[in-house]
């Protein structure tokens, strides 16, 4: 069996694929050295009768007809990381099966997420700032914080990240509230949360974590409306998308409500930093984008899609499998 390698950037690739992982990839059959746009006629024999690929970050776009063109066998690609957005409808609407490991890059999120949230009950991330300048405001921090008993935890969205996310929070002694209108009853049961609308779980929650599928649609979604509604010594956590946030309202909420504190993993200009309103804010707790797979994580999404694609060869049920239909609502 031949399997394609795809990957625009060597760096992003490597991240991945590393000798390890390729290696063990290997034992499953022929593989090709890395492919993209500017190579893609040097390995055309090689595509003509592969039937497998695999790919990450830095996939190339390739229409229907290039599609039908280079790889007219083929029959799956496994994208060894999140979102398939940008590349798979013509894959897609060609016949070709599609999978990804966006619950192997979930795992790291849910991780950073879950201590994000026990941290903020403690009153962490102000009390911290202060020590060192403010004890007394710093022990106003912990000692009047809610902690993790009794604490209401709000989750918007419920996707692959938001689940994990919930069934980690069964290990505490917290309420989870959450908001997602595509999740049914007997899910939140299982997940052992209560569905409540957007609004209610802005002014009922003490700790509110985003995470929230990245769609045009959801750009501001969080505005000064919901944000008047946080109470008192409450903490928004941003794991999802810095374009969701309404990020000057935002900073003004925070400036007039300094007990308030807002986490955020993601903003809009994540490369410029300075020019965003919330990096001046006192109570604004800022990280550049490391919630995802850092390290050595993303090697997870790898063996991930190496245990789907044995599935597949084996006409087995798969797991993380993309349609036409999914892709209209995921990430």
């Amino acid at each position: 069996m031949k399997i394609a390698l795809f990957g625009s950037n060597q760096l992003q690739f490597s991240k991945v694929y590393t000798p390890e992982v390729l290696k063990k990839l290997g034992e499953y059959g022929e593989l090709s050295p890395r492919i993209n746009k500017q190579n893609i006629e040097e390995y055309k024999g090689f595509l003509k009768g592969c039937e497998i690929a695999f790919a990450t970050w830095g996939m190339p776009q390739f229409t229907k007809e290039e599609i039908a063109d280079y790889m007219p066998d083929l029959k799956a690609v496994f994208y060894s990381a999140g979102t398939v957005q940008y590349f798979a409808r013509p894959f897609l609407e060609s016949g070709i099966k599609v999978y990804s490991a966006f619950a192997a890059n979930a795992v790291p999120v849910a991780e950073y997420t879950f201590a994000q949230i026990t941290l903020a009950a403690k009153g962490y991330f102000q009390a911290a700032k202060y020590y060192r300048v403010l004890p007394i405001r710093s022990l106003a921090f912990a000692n009047f914080s809610v902690g993790n008993f009794g604490c209401k935890v709000g989750l918007v969205g419920l996707g692959a990240i938001g689940k994990m996310v919930a069934e980690r929070l069964k290990a505490l002694d917290v309420e989870v509230y959450a908001c997602d209108p595509f999740v049914s009853e007997e899910t939140a049961k299982e997940l052992d949360v209560t569905l409540v609308d957007m609004e209610t779980l802005f002014s009922e929650c003490d700790i509110i974590s985003n995470h929230l599928a990245n769609k045009p649609e959801l750009e501001n979604v969080f505005n000064y409306k919901l944000f008047k509604k946080m109470k008192k010594r409450s903490t928004f956590i941003n794991t999802g998308r810095g374009a969701q946030v309404a990020e000057y309202s935002l900073a003004l909420s925070l400036l007039l409500h300094p007990s308030r504190t807002f986490v955020a993993d993601v903003l809009k200009k994540e490369m410029f930093p300075y020019i965003n309103p919330l990096f001046w804010v006192p109570n604004a707790i800022l990280t550049p984008h490391i919630a995802g797979s850092t390290g050595k994580e993303p090697q997870r999404m790898a063996y991930y899609m190496m245990e789907e694609m044995e599935s597949f060869l084996a006409d087995k049920p798969t797991r993380y499998e993309v349609t036409l239909e999914a892709l209209e609502r995921m990430a």
